[in-house]
């Protein structure tokens, strides 16, 4: 079945994943914190860097919001508090990402699209990675390809008089 006929709860995340976003962004565990944002400034969709192991194995993700803390931090836009998390903060900033990395929940290519979209809402999430069976990033699910697929709803509804909110 084409993706275009399979309703969203049919539609897989492998079925969309890769219509934005054709490669998410990574970086080694060891990557320092200009590299992270030079890949944040290559994928504008995204707006977080996956950070990888050796193998390709996912490890987690550093966003912008933690980036644009530390720019505050740098800048002195954002109060010190702690001064031990601010020194904290500073010395990161020098050194490599290890200790800025967020762990993710991730989904796969076999994974439903409305699982993915429950991820997402209840984890405050836009952008999903998708790793194989080996926990390995092979992309991304952005919120962009549910709304390609999600308009679709609203669309039948509005022809039928039906609500958007109805199953």
């Amino acid at each position: 079945m084409r993706t275009e006929e399979k309703t969203f709860r049919d539609t897989l995340v492998g079925d969309v994943y890769e219509l934005i976003v054709k490669r998410p962004t990574t970086v080694a565990r060891d990557a320092k914190i200009s590299k992270i944002i030079e890949g944040m400034l290559e994928n504008t969709v995204s707006r977080k860097v996956y950070v990888i192991d050796e193998e390709g194995m996912l490890l987690g993700m550093v966003n912008t919001d933690t980036i644009l803390r530390l720019i505050g931090y740098r800048t002195g836009v954002r109060d010190k508090g702690a001064l031990s998390f601010y020194r904290f903060l500073r010395d990161t900033l020098k050194q490599d990402i290890a200790d800025l990395v967020t762990p993710t929940r991730s989904v796969t290519k076999d994974d439903r699209l409305v699982d993915a979209l429950e991820i997402m809402i209840k984890d405050h999430v836009n952008d999903l990675p998708v790793v194989d069976a080996e926990g390995r990033l092979i992309g991304e699910l952005v919120s962009l390809e549910l709304f390609l697929k999600g308009r679709e709803l609203f669309n039948s509804e509005a022809d039928k008089g039906g609500s958007p909110g109805s199953p």
